[in-house]
C-alpha cells in the first residue's frame, strides 16, 4: 500500500468525533487511544474534532486511524471495525439534522412512492457533500442506484490495493438509509475504488429490500457478518 499527498480535504468535526465516539463503544476506550497513539493523531486529536458541522479533520487522520485500525486488529477490522462503527456513527453525526428529518417524514407520508429511495439517498448525498469535500453523482437504473464519489475520504491517498477500501463510506451510507427508513433493509455494495486503481469510488444500492432468504442466510452485510455487527 502506498500513500500520496492529502491536499488539505477535510470532512466535519462532528463526523470525526462521532465516529470515534461508536468505535469506542465497539472496540473500548484503551483500542482507540493506541489505534490514535499508532496513527500519530493522539495529541491533535482535540484540533480536528467537534460538536458541530465545521470541517476540520483532515482526509489524512481518517485514513491513517482506519489503516491501523486494519493493522491492528486484523484486515477483516475493516469490514467490521471500520464499516460498523460508521455505520452508527450517522444517527449521532446526522440524525437531528433538517434534511434527514423532512425525509423520514416524507418516507413516512407516502409509503407507496417509487421514489423513496432515491429522496433517502439524495438527502444522504448532501449531507456528505456539504460536510465533506467529496463530490457525489447519483445515477439510475432499473434495478440500482449508482452513486460515483470524487475526492473520497475513506481512501483518500491511498493506491495500489487489490479491493475496494471504502468501508467508512458504505457504512454512512447504509446507515443513513437503516435511519432514515427506520429499517436495515437495502444492501449497498461499493464496486470501484480509487485505492485499487479506480478513476473513481462507485456505490450501488439495490432498489429492492432483502429478501427473507437473505436475511435468513445472514446475507445483509458483508455475507457472514455477526449480528451484532450488522
Amino acid at each position: 500500500m502506498s500513500v500520496l499527498p492529502f491536499a488539505g480535504l477535510c470532512i466535519s468535526g462532528k463526523a470525526m468525533l462521532t465516529y470515534l465516539n461508536e468505535l469506542r463503544s465497539m472496540v473500548g476506550e484503551n483500542s482507540v487511544l493506541m489505534v490514535l497513539r499508532k496513527s500519530g493523531w493522539l495529541d491533535g486529536v482535540r484540533s480536528i474534532i467537534s460538536t458541530r458541522h465545521e470541517k476540520t479533520a483532515p482526509y489524512e487522520a481518517l485514513v491513517a486511524i482506519n489503516q491501523n485500525i486494519s493493522e491492528i486488529f486484523g484486515e477483516k477490522a475493516q469490514r467490521t471495525v471500520v464499516y460498523s462503527s460508521a455505520k452508527r456513527s450517522f444517527a449521532g453525526s446526522f440524525g437531528e439534522t433538517k434534511v434527514v428529518q423532512e425525509a423520514h417524514n416524507w418516507i413516512e407520508n407516502n409509503p407507496q412512492s417509487p421514489l423513496r429511495l432515491r429522496a433517502s439517498l439524495e438527502a444522504i448525498i448532501y449531507l456528505i457533500e456539504q460536510t465533506s469535500d467529496q463530490q457525489i453523482r447519483l445515477d439510475e437504473s432499473s434495478s440500482h442506484y449508482h452513486l460515483t464519489v470524487q475526492f473520497c475520504a475513506a481512501c483518500w491517498g491511498v493506491h495500489n490495493l487489490q479491493a475496494p477500501y471504502c468501508y467508512y463510506n458504505l457504512g454512512i451510507i447504509r446507515g443513513g438509509l437503516q435511519y432514515i427508513f427506520g429499517n436495515d433493509d437495502y444492501p449497498v455494495q461499493e464496486l470501484a475504488c480509487v485505492s485499487s486503481g479506480d478513476k473513481a469510488c462507485e456505490f450501488i444500492v439495490r432498489k429492492f429490500p432483502f429478501s427473507e432468504n437473505e436475511i435468513g442466510s445472514g446475507k445483509t452485510g458483508f455475507l457472514t457478518l455477526p449480528n451484532h455487527l450488522r
